[in-house]
């Protein structure tokens, strides 16, 4: 990703800060320039605006990106009535992904195409986005206009990124939907209680899938499943296992989090003398395969699924208690789930299993205990000897979504496991 930014003078903008930074900007995504539209039948490769709107709007939301697991963040947002094209940018804890969606605006009629997407580690894209920033900010000072919003809060950013504390601190608020420099109490106690619990991006994935639900009881009740007896939870197989799986399917650097977790369930089923056609039905059955036979499940609650604590005599699985009919299947894919947070990160944590869709440590478990449950190669034997995905979905325990993506995802699936 990178902005280039060609400045113009004369520029008939009154306010100082848009006449000071009225430029041709390009948006380059690898080798697309996202910048590309029409107007009306006119081509044109440059958008003609002024970029303080754009750099002030990046230093405001600063911790939204980089703190929020699953919102997607559109340039759009910050164009302040100009036309600019849609890209957007996602960070998952891991990778920050960029793509250009197709955008059309009316009065004047301007169309921009879709484009390339690029994914960045975190450094790259702090440094792509910061010095866009600071670009503009030069080019403000140059010109004599001081103090303007994105000077104020970029320097107020810069010093929090310095701190590793304060930086830890306004990353979990972003996580919670919060501006870390306009908290609400309760949400900064929420935070404080939270971070005695997890640490780095187990804290921030905690807080993103915390947010909008009732914040002590679901504390109250990692506080309590921590306090059961250790019997319960604690699945003595599963460290050995999930070391075997490493050394079977070791980490590829840069790896989405699905094709981790695809791997290293298809080396847990080896480790566990599964074969394809072989089925765990139950999280029980699954429970007892890794060394306890009396696992149970706790209590329920909103906004988590699984607790995973290691200690120093091993790893327990602190499951919730669901009920009603869907309950059986969506216990096993769960618990498969937190099997899999364990296979995917082996060195010991404590960490959620939740609901968000786009964090990469829950994409890792997610893809997992979907390869660990339903294996692609038997789900589409199945598949091709005629049977639905209701059937199929019944015949592994688990829901009919989990086969729907087991076949819609094959190829990477195979591709990732190939690796």
């Amino acid at each position: 990703m990178r902005f280039s930014v060609e400045w113009l003078e004369g520029a008939p903008n009154r306010a100082p800060e848009e006449r000071a930074t009225a430029a041709e900007l390009q948006i380059w995504l690898g080798d697309s320039n996202a910048a590309l539209h029409f107007t009306g039948e006119r081509p044109g490769s440059f958008v003609h605006m002024p970029v303080y709107t754009l750099a002030e709007g990046l230093a405001l939301d600063w911790w939204r990106l980089f703190g929020s697991r699953e919102e997607e963040i559109s340039l759009k947002r910050y164009r302040s009535g100009y036309a600019v094209p849609d890209v957007r940018m996602r960070f998952d804890g891991a990778a920050f992904e960029v793509h250009a969606e197709q955008s059309v605006y009316r009065n004047p009629d301007v169309r921009f195409w879709a484009g390339q997407s690029e994914t960045l580690n975190r450094e790259e894209a702090e440094a792509t986005l910061g010095q866009f920033i600071e670009t503009v900010l030069e080019r403000l000072q140059g010109r004599s206009v001081e103090g303007t919003t994105a000077a104020l809060r970029w320097a107020r950013v810069c010093a929090s990124r310095g701190d590793p504390e304060e930086r830890a601190f306004c990353e979990a608020a972003a996580a919670l939907g919060e501006d870390p420099y306009a908290i609400a109490n309760a949400a900064a106690k929420m935070i404080d209680q939270s971070a005695g619990i997890f640490k780095d991006e187990a804290l921030t994935e905690f807080l993103a899938g915390a947010r909008g639900k009732d914040a002590q009881r679901l504390l109250a009740w990692i506080d309590g499943a921590r306090q059961m007896p250790n019997y319960i939870a604690r699945l003595g197989d599963l460290p050995g296992l999930s070391a075997q799986a490493a050394r079977t399917a070791p980490a590829i650097e840069g790896e989405p989090g699905w094709a981790r977790g695809y791997r290293r369930a298809r080396a847990c089923r080896a480790a566990l003398g599964l074969a394809d056609a072989d089925r765990v039905k139950t999280y029980k059955q699954l429970a007892k395969r890794l060394g306890n036979a009396h696992f149970r499940a706790k209590s329920s609650v909103d906004g988590i699924r699984v607790l995973r604590e290691d200690d120093n005599h091993g790893v327990m699985l602190h499951l919730r208690s669901r009920e009603g009919g869907s309950a059986p299947t969506e216990q096993l894919f769960s618990f498969a789930r937190g099997v899999g947070d364990v296979a995917c990160f082996p060195e010991p944590d404590i960490a959620p299993v939740n609901d968000l869709l786009h964090a990469y440590r829950q994409s890792c478990g997610r893809a997992f205990a979907a390869e660990l449950l339903a294996p692609i190669r038997e789900v589409c034997a199945m598949w091709e000897d005629g049977r639905d995905c209701v059937t199929i979905a019944d015949e592994f325990g688990v829901g009919e979504m989990v086969i729907e993506h087991q076949l819609e995802n094959k190829k990477r699936i195979e591709q990732a496991c190939a690796a």
